[in-house]
C-alpha cells in the first residue's frame, strides 16, 4: 500500500465528517444560533447583564440562572457557542458565562427525556443532577481564578471586540419585546433542530415565529439597531465558523486513523447488534477503548471523559453511541464511565475547544477544559462506585 493510499480515505474521512456536519448543523442550528448571539449583544440590555449574570451579580442568582439555562436549548458543543461569544462580549461574568458554556449542551431537555428512556431513569436523572451541579461548580471556580480579571485580554492581546459596528443609543423596550425577540429565535432553533419532525411538519411550526419575528423588527426596533444586529450576526460567524470546520475535519482524520488502526476502512459502515449504523471513523476512538469501560475504575472514567472532550458529539448521539457501541445497554460499558461520557462528550469537543481559545483566551481555556473532564471523572466515580 503506497502512502497515496493511506493519505486518501483520511482525507475523505476529514471530509466526509466536514460535510456531515455542515448537512446536519449550519442551517438548523448555527444559523439560529449565530443570529441569537447577535441579537444577545446588540439588543439585550447592559443592565440585564449587569443585574443577572455579571461577575457583581449576586451569586445564587447568577449561578441558578446560567447553569438551568440550557434546560430550553437543545444544542450541542459548537451550536452554543455563539451565544457564550454574545453573552461573554456583552459583559456577562467569566463565571456565569462558562456554567451557561457547559450547562447548555449538557442539560437540554430532550438529551434528558432521550438518555433517560433509553439508558435508563437513573442514569437520565444523574445526569441532569451532575449536569446542573457541574456547571455551578465550573462556573464559580472560574469566578474565583480568573474574577478580577474579568475585562483582561483575548489570546492576541486585546479583549474581544465586533468589527466596527456602531453604538446606538439604547431605547427602553417592553420586557414582552425583548422577550418575543429572543423567544421567537429560540422557538425557530428548536423547532428546525429537531430530528423528530419532517419538514412537511416543521414549516407550517416555524412560520407563525417567523411571523412574530418579522412584526416586531418592524413595529418595535429601530433600524440602527437591526443594523447593528446584523452586524453583530455577521462578526460572530466569521469569527467562529472557520474554527468549527477545521476542527470538524481534524475530528475526521482523528478518526480515520483510529479505524485503519483496526482494520477497517474510514468510511465503511459499522452496524451495531441494535441495527444501528454509524460510519468507522466516527465511532474508532471509542471502540479501541471499550473494552477498558466494564468497570468503574479511575482510568475508565478519566478515559471517558478524554475522549467525550475531543469527539465531537451531535445533540442525541452520544445516547447511541454509549448504549449500542460501547454496549452499555448489554452490560459491556458500566455505570461510572457511561456517566463520565455523557457529562463530558456534549460539552466539549475539538472544534468547541478552538473557539473557546478565541473567545476568552488561553488560560481561562486551559482550565475550563480541566474543569470539564476532571469534573466528569469524579462524578463517573462517585455514580459507579459509592451510588449505583
Amino acid at each position: 500500500m503506497t502512502p497515496i493510499d493511506v493519505l486518501v480515505p483520511i482525507i475523505r474521512a476529514g471530509i466526509d465528517e466536514t460535510l456531515s456536519y455542515l448537512t446536519l448543523h449550519v442551517i438548523t442550528c448555527l444559523v439560529p444560533a449565530f443570529f441569537i448571539a447577535g441579537g444577545i449583544s446588540a439588543v439585550l440590555s447592559d443592565r440585564f447583564i449587569k443585574k443577572y449574570l455579571s461577575s457583581d451579580a449576586p451569586k445564587i442568582q447568577a449561578y441558578s440562572i446560567a447553569s438551568v439555562s440550557g434546560v430550553a436549548l437543545a444544542v450541542c458543543s459548537c451550536t452554543i457557542l455563539p451565544m457564550f461569544a454574545g453573552l461573554y462580549k456583552k459583559g456577562a461574568g467569566i463565571g456565569p458565562a462558562t456554567a451557561f458554556l457547559f450547562s447548555g449542551p449538557a442539560i437540554n431537555v430532550l438529551a434528558i427525556v432521550f438518555t433517560a428512556r433509553v439508558l435508563g431513569l437513573p442514569l437520565g436523572g444523574a445526569r441532569a443532577f451532575f449536569a446542573v451541579a457541574m456547571a455551578a461548580g465550573i462556573g464559580l471556580t472560574m469566578a474565583l481564578v480568573f474574577g478580577s480579571s474579568d475585562d483582561s485580554e483575548s489570546p492576541e492581546g486585546q479583549t474581544v471586540a465586533t468589527d466596527g459596528g456602531q453604538v446606538v443609543a439604547e431605547r427602553e423596550r417592553p420586557l414582552w419585546v425583548t422577550g418575543g425577540f429572543f423567544g421567537s429565535q429560540v422557538a425557530i432553533l428548536l423547532i428546525a433542530a429537531t430530528g423528530l419532525l419532517t419538514w412537511a411538519v416543521k414549516a407550517p411550526l416555524l412560520a407563525p415565529w417567523f411571523a412574530l419575528l418579522g412584526y416586531l423588527l418592524y413595529a418595535q426596533f429601530d433600524r440602527d439597531v437591526i443594523d447593528e444586529w446584523l452586524q453583530e450576526t455577521w462578526f460572530f460567524t466569521k469569527a467562529i465558523f472557520p474554527l468549527l470546520i477545521a476542527g470538524t475535519f481534524v475530528i475526521g482524520i482523528i478518526g480515520a486513523i483510529a479505524a485503519m488502526a483496526q482494520g477497517m476502512g474510514p468510511l465503511e459502515t459499522v452496524t451495531t447488534d441494535a441495527g444501528e449504523t454509524f460510519t468507522a471513523h466516527q465511532v474508532a476512538p471509542g471502540l479501541l477503548t471499550q473494552g477498558i469501560f466494564g468497570e468503574t475504575t479511575l482510568l475508565s472514567s478519566g478515559l471517558a471523559s478524554v475522549i467525550g472532550a475531543v469527539l465531537y458529539m451531535p445533540t442525541l448521539l452520544e445516547v447511541p453511541i454509549i448504549g449500542s457501541l460501547f454496549g452499555y445497554t448489554n452490560g459491556l460499558m458500566a455505570d461510572g464511565p457511561a456517566l463520565a461520557l455523557l457529562l463530558a462528550g456534549p460539552s466539549l469537543s475539538l472544534p468547541n475547544m478552538l473557539v473557546i481559545w478565541k473567545t476568552i483566551g488561553t488560560k481561562r481555556t486551559a482550565l475550563y477544559i480541566s474543569l470539564v473532564a476532571v469534573s466528569a471523572t469524579v462524578a463517573g466515580l462517585i455514580w459507579g462506585l459509592l451510588i449505583v
